[in-house]
């Protein structure tokens, strides 16, 4: 099989590293989790579905081919890790050479730093303004709101 599988997650060194350059550096932090993560991204790998039911409507008996990743696909982390990359990286951050998982942004004034890390389809924004850059990620992605809010526990 050569369709890539393998989905970075951000290192527990990083995640404490940020509470003390949070806490030092007088900023909040902000936890999500991205509800609609697999389905954003296209699958790399061939699946098919042979004959349709009823909840297909229309296309009830025909064969389909699902281009979009679904939970359980081997690829699926890997796809999402890449979207969520390009997403992050249109916002304006850049992927530390520390850890491919913490991602960081001069903000608005140009005089502090901002800080996403992300562990497959969740996060942790650490920011002067964090609800600015979550209305940013919601832009693009449904994050569940039972998730959001500072963390009590990170992945």
């Amino acid at each position: 099989m050569d369709t890539p599988v393998y989905s970075s997650t951000v290192k527990s060194i990083s995640v404490q590293l940020l509470h003390v350059i949070s806490h030092k550096a007088s900023l909040e932090q902000l936890c999500g989790d991205i509800g609609n993560a697999f389905p954003n991204t296209f699958t790399n790998e061939k699946v098919f579905v042979g004959m349709t039911g009823p909840e297909f409507g229309k296309y009830e008996g025909m064969c389909i081919i699902i281009r979009k990743a679904l939970y359980g696909l081997c690829s699926s982390s890997e796809r999402f890790r890449s979207h969520l990359a390009d997403t992050l990286r249109s916002f304006g951050f850049k992927q530390t050479r520390f850890d491919n998982n913490v991602w960081i942004c001069l903000d608005k004034s140009g005089k502090m730093y901002e800080y996403i890390c992300t562990y497959v389809d969740d996060f942790m924004i650490c920011s002067k303004e964090p609800d600015k850059v979550m209305k940013e990620i919601e832009s693009v992605y449904l994050v569940k709101d039972s998730s959001k809010g500072p963390p009590d526990y990170y992945l």
